[in-house]
C-alpha cells in the first residue's frame, strides 16, 4: 500500500466515502492538472539532450575552445618577412658628380629559434588540451545540475500532491465533524480545530504551488531557452531506489575526472610555458636583403641581425613562469585531494540517505500509518478527543516528508557521486 492509498483508508474509516486520494488531490488543483497536461512531457534523459544543445554556458566553453584551437595555429606560423622601400633625393656638391633621384629596396626576414618556436606550439597546444577538457567540466557539472534539478521538481511534484490529499481529507473530515456536530455526538470545538486544519492545509497547498513552479524554473534554467516555460515531468521518483557502486565510482574519480584532468593539463602547460621563457633568451636572428639604386651606382647589401641578450636575460619571466610550476603542481595535488575526499563525503551522503529511506519504508512509515488508524479508531468511539488524532495525522505528515526527502537526497547524492567520477558525459 502506498502513503495515498493510506490515507484514502483513513478517510473510509471515517465513515465517508473511500475516494481515492489522487482523485481529490485532481480535484483540489484541476486547473493546474489540466494546463499540465496539455504541455509538453519531458523525461530526464530529454532534458539532458535539450541542455547540451541549448545550455549558453557550455556554447560559450565551446566558442573558447574553438579559439583555444585557433590559438594553435598562431602558435605554428612562421614570421613573415619584412619589406621596406625608401626614397632618396642626391644633389652634386662637387663637379662631375650627378645629382638625382635614388632608392633602396630592402627586405628581412626573421629566423625564429626552432626550439621557441616548439615550445610556443606546445604551449599552445597545451592551452587547447585545457579548453577541450574545459567542455568536458562544463558538460559534467551541468549533467549533475539538471538531475539535482530534475529531482528537486519531482520532490516538489511529489510534496505538493501529498499536502493535496492532506487537504482532501481534512476537508472529509472536517464536513463529517459537522454532521456529528449538529446530531450532537461532537463539541463545537471539534469543528474549529478541523475548521483550523482545513485553513493549514490549504496554506501547504498554495506553498507548494510555489515551490513546484520555482523548482521548475531553476530546471529551465540549468536546461536553457530549449525547455518551453510550460512543461510536465516524467520519472521514476517514489519506487525506484538509486543504485550506486563504490568501488566502480571510486576508481572513476581519479581516472576520469574533468577537473583533474583540467588541473593536471594546466601544470603541463605551465611547465612548457618555462620552457618558451628559456628560449626567448637565446639570440634572434633576422637576414636581411637591401638594394640601393644612386644617380650613378647600384648596391646591393646583405647581412644578418643578431639581438644580443645583453641587460635582459629575462630572468623575471623566467622565474615568474616557475613559480607558476610549482603553483600548478600544488593545485593538481590539492584538486586530486579534494577530489578524493569529496566522493567520501558524498558516499557518507549517500549510505545515510539510503539508510533513512530503508528505515522509513521497512517500518517507521507503516508504524505511523498504524497510529494514524488507531487514533482514528478512537476518536469515532469516543475513547479520544480531535486533538489526538490530529497529532497522529501530523505525525504521519512528518513522517511522509521524510521519506519523500531523503528519497531525493538519495537521488542528488547519487547525481553528485556521478558528477565526481564523470560516468555521464560524452567527453570521454
Amino acid at each position: 500500500m502506498n502513503m495515498a492509498g493510506a490515507i484514502c483508508m483513513a478517510a473510509a474509516m471515517l465513515g465517508g466515502p473511500a475516494i481515492c486520494l489522487a482523485q481529490a488531490g485532481a480535484q483540489a488543483g484541476g486547473g493546474a492538472g489540466e494546463s499540465a497536461g496539455s504541455a509538453a512531457t519531458f523525461t530526464l534523459e530529454n532534458l539532458l539532450e535539450l541542455a547540451r544543445r541549448d545550455n549558453l554556458a557550455l556554447q560559450s566553453v565551446r566558442a573558447q575552445a574553438l579559439a583555444a584551437r585557433a590559438g594553435v595555429v598562431t602558435a605554428r606560423a612562421y614570421p613573415n618577412p619584412e619589406l621596406e622601400i625608401l626614397g632618396a633625393s642626391f644633389r652634386a656638391r662637387s663637379p662631375g658628380t650627378l645629382g638625382g633621384g635614388g632608392t633602396a629596396v630592402g627586405v628581412t626576414q626573421r629566423i625564429e629559434n626552432p626550439a621557441l618556436r616548439g615550445a610556443r606550439a606546445d604551449a599552445a597546444t597545451a592551452g587547447a588540451q585545457i579548453a577541450e577538457i574545459g567542455i568536458w567540466v562544463t558538460e559534467n557539472n551541468l549533467v549533475a545540475e539538471v538531475k539535482t534539478r530534475f529531482f528537486e521538481t519531482l520532490r516538489r511534484e511529489e510534496d505538493l500532491e501529498a499536502v493535496r490529499e492532506d487537504l482532501a481529507l481534512t476537508e472529509q473530515i472536517r464536513d463529517r465533524i459537522r454532521v456529528r456536530m449538529r446530531t450532537g455526538e461532537a463539541p463545537r470545538f471539534d469543528l474549529i480545530r478541523a475548521d483550523n486544519e482545513v485553513a493549514l492545509a490549504r496554506k501547504q497547498v498554495d506553498l507548494a504551488t510555489a515551490r513546484v513552479a520555482e523548482a521548475k524554473a531553476y530546471l529551465r534554467q540549468a536546461v536553457g531557452a530549449g525547455l518551453p516555460e510550460s512543461f510536465g515531468l516524467t520519472g521514476d521518483f517514489y519506487r525506484k531506489t538509486p543504485q550506486a557502486d563504490y568501488a566502480a565510482l571510486r576508481d572513476a574519480v581519479l581516472a576520469a575526472n574533468p577537473e583533474l584532468k583540467r588541473a593536471l593539463a594546466d601544470r603541463a602547460r605551465a611547465e612548457m610555458q618555462v620552457r618558451v621563457e628559456q628560449a626567448q633568451v637565446v639570440p634572434s636572428v633576422s637576414l636581411r636583403l637591401i638594394q640601393e639604386t644612386e644617380p650613378e651606382t647600384r648596391v646591393l647589401r646583405g647581412g644578418i641581425a643578431l639581438g644580443v641578450p645583453l641587460w635582459d636575460r629575462r630572468r623575471g619571466p623566467i622565474d615568474e613562469a616557475r613559480a607558476q610550476a610549482i603553483r600548478s603542481r600544488a593545485d593538481a595535488d590539492l584538486r586530486r585531494f579534494v577530489l578524493v575526499q569529496s566522493f567520501e563525503a558524498a558516499w557518507q551522503q549517500y549510505q545515510a540517505a539510503l539508510k533513512a529511506l530503508q528505515a522509513l519504508e521497512g517500518g517507521i512509515l507503516q508504524q505511523a500509518r498504524t497510529v494514524v488508524d488507531i487514533a482514528e479508531a478512537a476518536y469515532r468511539f469516543g475513547e479520544r478527543g480531535i486533538l489526538e488524532y490530529l497529532d497522529a495525522r501530523r505525525q504521519f505528515r512528518t513522517v511522509r516528508a521524510d521519506l519523500i526527502s531523503a528519497r531525493f537526497e538519495l537521488h542528488a547524492t547519487k547525481a553528485e557521486l556521478e558528477r565526481l567520477a564523470a560516468s555521464d558525459i560524452k567527453g570521454e
